[in-house]
């Protein structure tokens, strides 16, 4: 080999690792990554248009998706939100942290201080870290952000969704409420301005007036598009006449689920719809004021949601958006309740893509760390497995036939039983853990779950059933 073939092939190993982990001078230390996480709560795997949504209108979200790699089968962790918000922070199953469900008020149940955040495993190495939104890990303030790492918070209540989406963001007379977002950081906000407004300025606030010399990690925990379903005033006139321009003067149509349950039939709520335009106008705002700051090149933006979309509810009326062709939703372990829009764009490291490899929220925090260069720690993040591979367009090997499994002991107002499932590959089992009964769904030929092939193939169903089994032994508390 040459003198100049060598030299130009250090070169380019030393452009390249430059390259993955932001742009540096020839004596400077490579500049790591920012990194922003959108965790938007109960948000549908298929409430977007990039997804599949032709009633809502989402351009910004679309966007976003487009200029990174968008996953087709991300799921969340857990049906609900709290377990899920856990996984994300530890890289664990939320089971192993103790948290099943959604946090009730008074319960005492958190987030285990012993567990080493996402947040603390950045701080560690230097990162700015901020925390903005909903939390739902713990209501006592030894339980919130700032004590798992997150220096910067804001807008932090102590429940599991807002009171109200007009300020002063509480209920008249219940200001104390663990849902009241009766805060100092926010009371300074107009009589009835919008909440997703308003923590979309909190947020570009931060950006403003970071630490320049640090990189950083926000992570901003939308209240959107929960419920109270609270559309900003004068938008969903706009939604009223779509509705009845696309499907005229009837009715809602609906889908039986299990146990009486009833699901939506199609998307067309005007104040749901009004809701998802007004977050994808705020994660616009949030892109151009990156952009504004010469921050979005080396800024990866993480976007997915805790939980499948609210569809299916026990009492007869149906959710507020529709999942189809997934089966049911919020609440269920069906993939209308787990399977979720996702997608990570860094327009510095990583070219487009679109990526149809079986991955979940618990993979975030080993990706996250990888992507910028931060040391893993598989104590930790035991369960999640870093997709920074996929995403640089390499082949997903294991990650295809790996068992990602969920665990749901308790019963939902969506009308859910308890529950238990397991993917693998194209395969999956529900498994009510209640009767004991299971069925057995090819996602690859039938993603809506339609045809239950348990008594086609009993021993393929026996098999993952003892797989599930196990895996619930091995991780539960």
């Amino acid at each position: 080999m040459t003198t100049r073939v060598f030299r130009f092939r250090v070169l380019v190993a030393v452009c390249g690792l430059l390259f993955a982990t932001g742009r540096a001078g020839a004596d400077e230390k490579p500049v790591r990554p920012n990194v922003l996480v959108f965790l938007i709560d109960d948000l549908g795997g298929r409430d977007i248009a990039v997804d599949g949504s032709t009633f809502h209108e989402t351009p910004h979200i679309d966007a976003l998706a487009r200029s990174g790699v968008r996953f087709t089968d991300f799921y969340s962790a857990h049906p609900v939100c709290s377990p899920t918000r856990a996984a994300l922070m530890t890289g664990k199953v939320p089971q192993r942290l103790g948290i099943t469900d959604w946090i009730h008020a008074g319960t005492k149940v958190a987030l285990p201080a012993a567990e080493e955040t996402l947040g603390e495993a950045f701080q560690s190495h230097g990162y700015q870290t901020a925390y903005f939104g909903k939390w739902h890990l713990g209501e006592s303030d030894a339980d919130f952000p700032k004590h798992h790492g997150f220096e910067w918070t804001r807008c932090v209540n102590r429940g599991g969704q807002p009171a109200s989406y007009y300020a002063p963001f509480r209920r008249p007379g219940k200001g104390d409420e663990p849902n009241s977002l009766d805060v100092p950081d926010l009371a300074d906000a107009p009589q009835d301005a919008y909440l997703t407004d308003v923590l979309t300025g909190r947020a570009i606030e931060f950006l403003r007036e970071r630490d320049a010399a640090r990189p950083f990690l926000l992570c901003f925990g939308h209240y959107a598009v929960h419920t109270p379903i609270q559309p900003p005033k004068g938008l969903p006139a706009k939604y009223q006449e779509k509705r009845a321009k696309v499907f005229g003067a009837g009715e809602t149509p609906t889908v039986p689920a299990p146990f009486d349950a009833v699901s939506r039939g199609r998307q067309d709520n005007p104040d749901y719809a009004a809701m998802v335009e007004n977050l994808d106008m705020n994660i616009g705002r949030m892109i151009a004021a990156l952009d504004e700051l010469k921050l979005r090149e080396n800024t990866i933006v993480v976007f997915t949601s805790d939980n499948g979309g609210l569809c299916t509810l026990a009492r007869g009326k149906p959710g507020p958006t529709c999942n189809l062709p997934l089966r049911s939703g919020k609440g269920w372990t069906y993939e209308g309740g787990i399977r979720i829009a996702t997608s990570i764009s860094w327009p510095a490291g990583l070219q487009p893509a679109v990526a149809n490899v079986p991955a979940y929220t618990a993979d975030l925090y080993p990706t996250l760390l990888e992507l910028c260069g931060l040391p893993l720690r598989p104590e930790q993040h035991r369960d999640g497995t870093s997709l920074a591979g996929v995403l640089r367009g390499g082949e997903p090997g294991p990650l295809r036939e790996r068992d990602l499994a969920w665990y749901y002991p308790h019963e939902h107002g969506s009308g859910h039983k308890p529950s238990a499932a397991i993917r693998r590959g194209r395969w999956k089992l529900v498994h009510f853990l209640g009767s004991g009964r299971s069925e057995l769904f090819d996602l690859e030929n039938d993603p809506g779950e339609t045809t239950d092939l348990s008594a086609v193939d009993p021993n393929g169903a026996a098999r993952l059933e003892e797989r599930l089994k196990s895996w619930i032994a091995e991780t539960t508390r």
